[in-house]
């Protein structure tokens, strides 16, 4: 039984008959996760068993060094008060949303990406794919202007 990369060439979803070996040939979810940690263990880059330590880092450096510029000029806008009522509020639906995918992704091992998550939860539906890729796309290509923006602005302080 082969678990390589299952992607279209277009970069589609995943090929589900690839997967439906997997659901014949084991009983649990336990032993799906071994076959799919095994075959990561092949690849250069071992994304399913990152450390969260490693994990942390590439998330600050994404996501942190953006916010400190970012929060404090929210602070300044909203206030004190409704601006950590918001903060306390994003970070509750943040956390919510986390433990909601965590679960869903627990019983399909097989997805890989937000795309394929997409794919999954509304109903192996491609439109629902190719949307999440690109609105990853957009999203990425938004946090890079942030990146320049605040890069720029503390430059011009400096």
């Amino acid at each position: 039984m082969s678990f390589s990369k299952s992607a279209d060439e277009k970069g589609g979803p995943l090929n589900t008959t690839t997967f439906a070996a997997v659901d014949s040939d084991f009983d649990n979810s336990h032993d799906k996760i071994q076959a799919l940690v095994a075959e990561d263990h092949e690849h250069d880059i071992k994304l399913r068993t990152m450390s969260w330590q490693k994990a942390a880092w590439l998330l600050c450096g994404d996501q942190v060094c953006l916010a400190i510029m970012a929060q404090s000029w929210s602070l300044s806008v909203l206030g004190w008060v409704p601006g950590i009522i918001t903060m306390v509020l994003a970070g509750l639906l943040f956390w919510f949303t986390s433990i909601t995918m965590h679960r869903f992704i627990m019983v399909h091992p097989q997805i890989r990406d937000i795309c394929d998550f997409a794919y999954y939860a509304c109903g192996k539906n491609k439109i629902a794919y190719e949307f999440t890729g690109f609105m990853l796309l957009a999203n990425n290509i938004m946090l890079i202007g942030f990146h320049v923006l605040t890069g720029a602005k503390i430059l011009n302080t400096l």
